[in-house]
């Protein structure tokens, strides 16, 4: 496949840069107004499908309660040789599941000094990161110290003022 070299547009004197800028003012007008109407229409699709969906997601649920009740209440009879039935158009059941929790009168500090005390760090969640918008305030001396230093950076921007471009540009 040829290579194709692209041809940019080149800005040469202010009159083309304001020009350009107008361009864009235009350019970005349309693309709000192509986003506004995107999101009209989902939004408008969302209310249809949640008025629709609404009372048979209620059905649902009603009816789910209901078979989680009658298993519940007719355990014994349903799941004497296992833990689950198949039924024409699902299977019902109970499932073994196993989860931690606090002990009483332990609280989490008390469980978070424990597992320091034991050395059982496994069972403790940490994230360690750089906090760089700390050591924003920090003087250099500070920033050197532990690795860091200040670099500032000019970045180039474009501002578009939207109530000063007319309509027809």
């Amino acid at each position: 496949m040829a290579r194709i070299k692209p041809d940019p547009y080149m800005v040469l004197d202010r009159a083309q840069c304001e020009g350009a800028l107008a361009e864009m003012a235009a350019i970005d007008r349309k693309l709000s107004a192509i986003e506004n109407e995107m999101r009209e229409a989902v939004d408008g699709a969302k209310a249809k499908a949640s008025q629709l969906a609404g009372p048979l997601q209620a059905r649902r649920k009603e009816l789910s309660d209901a078979v989680t009740v009658y298993g519940k209440l007719n355990r014994q009879e349903l799941f004497i040789k296992s833990k689950s039935l198949d039924l024409g158009f699902g299977v019902i059941g109970f499932r073994a599941s196993t989860k931690i929790v606090q002990m009483r009168g332990v609280t989490a500090e008390m469980t978070l000094e424990r597992l320091h005390q034991y050395n059982l760090s496994d069972g403790i969640r940490t994230k360690e990161e750089i906090n760089k918008d700390a050591a924003l305030g920090w003087p250099d001396e500070r920033l050197e110290l532990v690795g860091l230093k200040r670099q500032q950076s000019d970045t180039f921007f474009i501002e578009i003022k939207k109530e000063e471009v007319p309509e027809t540009v």
